[in-house]
């Protein structure tokens, strides 16, 4: 017997990252090298400066939630939304 759910459970948004995994796949069976970070898996280890920078950061204790709004805007956005723009 099949299980039955909830109606409720039609209004559910889908989970957008499972288009952007899809779309990495097809780039990278048509030859592009791609760098998974779609789903939080990188496909690399993480590179040991990283790994002390984060250590010294969190013994530091200046951890917090970000705003709930995001972010403002600085210059990693700005770019981002330039290679947009230009591609």
């Amino acid at each position: 017997m099949a299980p039955r759910f909830a109606a409720r459970m039609g209004e559910i948004a889908p989970f957008h990252v499972m288009e952007l995994l899809r779309r990495a796949s097809e780039l990278e069976r048509a030859g592009h090298d791609v760098i998974h970070m779609e789903v939080g898996e990188p496909d690399f280890p993480t590179p040991e400066p990283v790994l002390e920078a984060a250590q010294r950061f969190l013994a530091a204790g200046r951890v917090a939630y970000t705003p709930a709004l995001g972010l403002p805007a600085g210059p990693l956005h700005s770019n981002i939304i330039v290679s947009q723009i230009c591609q």
